[in-house]
């Protein structure tokens, strides 16, 4: 019998890899994954408003990319408010509400700063003030109120516009050589 259940911690030890594969390996007693890279890793603290100010000013935050950042917010939020939900004390539950409510505008000021990147990203397209690609007669021109399906775009010098074509789904101006 003893031999039974030693044979079964050997399994379960071997199913558990040393380095991290991001899954949960296959009979494994785990809830969860194991840390692909360590040296991503920041140490969080969540248990006053406090903690969370020291955990988001450490430079092993800061250092992280813009969306390791978000991801490190999110956490922190889901944790506090986790936690928050299951306090019974009236001390703890006010702390943690601090807590939660600190983390609550650093989640919205990261979810601004993400829609700011975004928005820089589809300005700065590289694409942009080049010709469309497969040798089609027109120059594309900036538009603010673009419709998803059309594309407003002037014609190369030399070309006028005769209606417009549909080509993958979208429609284009339909430049034609003069």
């Amino acid at each position: 019998m003893i031999k039974l259940i030693d044979i079964l911690q050997e399994l379960f030890l071997e199913a558990d890899p040393k380095t991290g594969t991001g899954k949960k390996p296959k009979g494994s007693n785990r809830r969860l994954y194991t840390d692909e890279n360590p040296n991503d890793t920041v140490s969080i603290k969540f248990k006053t408003k406090e903690d969370i100010v020291d955990t988001l000013n450490k430079d092993s935050f800061k250092n992280k990319s813009h969306a390791r950042q978000s991801q490190i917010i999110n956490l922190i939020h889901q944790r506090v408010r986790a936690a928050y939900g299951k306090a019974k004390d009236t001390e703890v539950k006010s702390r943690l509400k601090r807590a939660l409510d600190y983390i609550e505008t650093r989640k919205e000021s990261s979810k601004e700063k993400t829609q700011r990147l975004n928005k820089i990203k589809e300005t700065s397209d590289p694409q942009s003030g080049k010709s469309s690609p497969y040798g089609s007669s027109y120059a594309p021109i900036k538009s603010k109120n673009l419709d998803e399906d059309t594309l407003n775009e002037k014609c190369w010098p030399g070309y006028t516009q005769k209606g417009m074509k549909k080509m993958f789904g979208k429609k284009y101006p339909n430049c034609v050589k003069k």
